[in-house]
């Protein structure tokens, strides 16, 4: 009897095997047989194709149309672009030592690293025209990483526009090797409020962190810290746990990674002894607050351990690996998602096909619990503040001005023929200077009242309208745009403020910058308020996501 019942049990289990192997035979067929095709299709193309084509280039546009069908963080990095690697691992790379804005096609130098700047021949403001003979215009090329990028010790050959200089300028600029300083600004505030701007997580972060930390709770009695992560678009995952790691005890799971493989399958708790684990401490954050910005928010949060101050973050819960493949390349894969400790993930974009939904208009309505004090979160859209501050709101005339960079380019112009060697009081003749730069062409046109202004004219012509409709309309144009002087008059105290930041930025650095628009800044100030007063730091924790 009993091997009457073992046979059935032998019998299934035969079958089991025999379907499992024949999905993996199948499987490896599958790939197998796209394995051959795509190598059909290569060899094809580069023989019998009517014109010639580039190997690399047909290479290149193959595994770039695979990996657009995953999500936008998968790429190919070839060897002359591991520069970007170094800078996430090593928070160094091989280069010029500048950031370059991409401003309607023009390519300027809108910042110069302080260790940089006293050894460059570039200046702040200059834009891009050619490298080593390569004309940006006329090649459409917008990414200039790689052409700048490089050995410490190589040349590059530019040309270059500078504010204030009519002719064009040959420049060739060494590429040195240059640290990234992932905490730009350190501060201890009058009320015993230490501010850190974090702007980056790279391999040295945690140790800027840490020491920084460290040298001040050594020095000073700290009532409350402000980690300021706004606009940091994320970087290594260990940085932002070893900043969590600062605040928390040993044995609190930070952060949980998991994927399709168990190799990506990993935890994070806290190890190391706090630095405080009780000082009052808030994050704040913003829409391009990302990836490891998030997890520090998103833990500190689920831990009751700050206040989170801002605007909702972008959401990027994905976690990317660096895949290294043959000829010096390496594939940047999405391998898993990260959990935070109540076991929500954050990843807000779903992505099938390349193309992207937002999770939030998905019917998941699962609540999470954060760990201490057991208030509700809700997964799938970012990290949504404890205190959330609207988006600052400008006046037209000066979205208009920003949206131009308008205080960049005159200061830049102005250092260029004034050439201060400290901030220059903001009195009227700076006014006047800059109303006339507001009212040069360059400016004048990107205003969208005067534009409209503009194609009224210029269409009345068109059709023919007669001289005294063009009359009218050029009047009209004309009274906006003296409207437009009075409101950049008006509006002079916000603009003067604007260039005083522009100007420490650019003759001192970001650090400078940032000190300039503490005062100023909406949820600086409202952390400060929190974090001086013990029962409005704990009625916030205890009131955010009330339901």
């Amino acid at each position: 009897m009993r091997t009457m019942l073992r046979f059935p049990r032998l019998l299934l289990l035969a079958l089991t095997v025999l379907l499992l192997t024949a999905a993996i035979d199948d499987s490896t067929q599958r790939f197998l047989r796209g394995f051959d095709i795509l190598g059909a299709v290569y060899r094809q193309v580069l023989s019998e194709y009517v014109d010639e084509v580039s190997p690399d280039e047909l290479l290149h546009a193959g595994v770039k149309g695979m990996l657009e069908t995953l999500d936008p963080y998968a790429e190919l990095i070839e060897k002359r672009e591991n520069s970007e690697v170094d800078a996430l691992s090593r928070g160094r790379y091989g280069g010029l030592g500048i950031k370059v804005r991409n401003q309607h096609g023009r390519q300027f130098v809108s910042y110069i690293y302080e260790e940089i700047l006293p050894l460059s021949n570039l200046r702040i403001g200059d834009e891009i025209l050619r490298i080593d003979g390569a004309s940006l215009a006329d090649e459409n090329i917008t990414d200039l990483r790689s052409l700048l990028r490089g050995e410490p010790g190589t040349a590059v050959q530019l040309v270059v526009r500078r504010p204030g200089v009519g002719d064009s300028i040959d420049l060739v600029v060494q590429r040195r090797s240059v640290t990234l300083d992932p905490l730009p600004c350190v501060t201890l505030l009058d009320d015993n409020i230490l501010y850190m701007k974090i702007s980056r997580f790279t391999r040295s972060s945690a140790d800027s962190v840490r020491n920084a930390l460290r040298r001040a709770f050594a020095t000073s009695r700290i009532r409350g810290v402000i980690v300021d992560v706004r606009d940091n678009p994320g970087g290594l995952l260990e940085a932002a746990v070893a900043l969590v790691d600062q605040f928390i005890e040993p044995g609190e799971l930070i952060v949980s990674m998991r994927g399709r493989q168990p190799t990506y399958a990993r935890d994070y708790p806290s190890r190391e002894e706090a630095i405080d684990a009780h000082v009052p401490l808030a994050v704040l954050v913003n829409g391009r607050s990302a990836s490891a910005s998030e997890i520090v928010a998103g833990a500190l949060q689920d831990l009751d351990r700050a206040v989170v101050i801002g605007q909702r973050t972008f959401g990027k819960g994905l976690v990317q690996t660096l895949v290294p493949l043959t000829h010096d390349a390496v594939l940047k894969l999405t391998t898993s998602r990260y959990y935070i400790p109540s076991g929500r993930c954050i990843q807000r974009l779903v992505y099938k096909n390349g193309k992207a939904s937002d999770a939030e208009h998905l019917e998941d309505e699962t609540l999470f619990r954060t760990l201490r004090l057991g208030r509700p979160m809700r997964e799938s859209i970012g990290i949504v503040p404890d205190i959330s501050l609207p988006e600052d709101s400008l006046p037209p005339v000066l979205r208009s001005l920003e949206a131009e960079y308008a205080a960049f380019h005159f200061v830049a112009f102005y250092n260029n023929v004034i050439r201060p060697r400290q901030i220059p009081d903001i009195d009227a003749e700076v006014q006047t200077r800059f109303r006339r730069f507001a009212d040069s062409l360059l400016l004048t046109g990107e205003d969208p009242l005067l534009d409209a202004a503009d194609k009224l004219v210029a269409q009345a012509q068109v059709y023919e309208l007669g001289e005294e409709t063009v009359r009218h309309l050029k009047a009209f144009r004309s009274e906006v745009h003296s409207h437009r002087m009075q409101r950049i008059d008006a509006m002079w105290p916000q603009i003067r403020q604007l260039l005083v930041r522009e100007f420490s930025a650019q003759l001192y650095g970001e650090n400078a910058r940032i000190l300039q628009g503490l005062d100023s800044d909406r949820a600086v100030q409202e952390a400060r308020t929190i974090l001086g007063d013990d029962e409005a730091y704990e009625a916030a924790l205890l009131n955010a996501h009330a339901q």
